[in-house]
C-alpha cells in the first residue's frame, strides 16, 4: 500500500506529476497504533518549491499576482471545508442519498477513474464524453463531502481528548473559522481559509483515492517544519518500514 501511494500518488519512479506537484524528496515512517491500525506520516519536499522566507519576501513586496497565484494552489491542496456547502448542508444531503434502494456507503467501494475527456474546446451542447465528466464531477464532490463527514468531523472523547486532566482537547478542536485567505502585509504570513471548526485539513482527491481520514498541511515557517520534522522522526524506532533516517534525506537535498 506504501510503495502505490509513493508511485502513483507522489508519483516517484513514474513520468507523470505528483499530486502536489513534482516531488523532489520525501521520507516517511508508519506508526502502529494501539489499536493495531497503521498510518504513515510523512514529509513531502515539492521540486522548485519557494522556501517560506522566499514566500514572505514576495508577499510583502506587494505581489498581487504572485498572491492570488499561491493562494489558488494552497487552497486546492490544504482545503478545511466542504465542497457542497456548510457540514449541515453536508448532512441533509449524506441523509437524502443514504435512504435511496440504490445508496452505497463510498467507504466501502473503490474510487472510480474519471471519463476520457473530449479534446473539443468548443463542443457540441449534446457531447456524451462532456456529459459524462459533468456526472463524474458531480459525483466526486458527493463523495468526498461523504467520506469528510464520516471520517475526518472531530468529536471530542474525554477519555481520549481530555485525558491526564487536560483542559482543552489534544488535537485542538476546534479550529479558529477563517472565511477567506489572508495576508499580513508586513510579516509576509499566510492564513489559509478554512471553514469548519470540527475539520482538520485536507486535500479533495486524495479523500477520494484513499478513503479514509487524512490530514495534509503544507508547511510555511520554519518553526512549522522544525516540529514536523521532530514529529515524524519519533517514530522511527517504530517504523518496520525504515530504510534510512531523516538526516539522510535532508543530507541528500543540500547535496543536489
Amino acid at each position: 500500500m506504501v510503495k502505490l501511494f509513493i508511485e502513483h500518488i507522489l508519483g516517484v519512479g513514474t513520468n507523470h506529476r505528483g499530486l502536489w506537484g513534482n516531488t523532489k524528496a520525501y521520507y516517511g515512517t508508519v506508526e502502529q497504533q494501539g489499536r493495531l491500525t497503521l498510518h504513515l506520516h510523512l514529509l513531502l519536499w515539492i521540486e522548485n518549491s519557494l522556501s517560506p522566507q522566499a514566500i514572505r519576501d514576495c508577499i510583502t513586496d506587494g505581489d498581487s499576482v504572485f498572491q492570488r497565484k499561491i493562494t489558488e494552489y494552497l487552497e486546492s491542496l490544504q482545503c478545511g471545508q466542504f465542497i457542497q456547502g456548510s457540514m449541515e448542508t453536508v448532512q441533509n444531503l449524506v441523509e437524502s442519498e443514504s435512504n435511496k434502494s440504490s445508496y452505497v456507503n463510498p467507504i466501502d467501494i473503490l474510487p472510480t477513474s474519471p471519463p476520457q475527456k473530449c479534446g473539443e474546446k468548443e463542443c457540441e451542447s449534446d457531447c456524451s464524453q462532456c456529459k459524462n465528466s459533468v456526472t463524474w464531477w458531480e459525483k466526486f464532490k458527493q463523495t468526498v463531502d461523504e467520506l469528510l463527514l464520516k471520517l475526518n468531523v472531530h468529536r471530542c472523547r474525554p477519555t481520549s481528548c481530555y485525558k491526564n486532566n487536560q483542559t482543552s482537547c489534544k488535537s485542538r478542536f476546534p479550529r479558529d473559522i477563517f472565511e477567506q485567505s489572508v495576508f499580513d502585509p508586513e510579516t509576509g504570513g499566510i492564513t489559509l481559509k478554512h471553514k469548519e471548526a470540527q475539520l482538520n485539513t485536507f486535500t479533495y482527491l486524495l479523500t477520494y483515492l484513499l478513503r479514509c481520514n487524512s490530514d495534509v498541511t503544507s508547511l510555511l515557517s520554519g518553526t512549522a517544519i522544525k516540529a514536523v520534522i521532530s514529529y515524524v522522526t519519533d517514530y522511527i524506532t517504530k517504523s518496520p518500514l525504515k530504510t534510512h533516517s531523516i538526516f539522510d534525506t535532508v543530507r541528500s537535498i543540500f547535496d543536489k
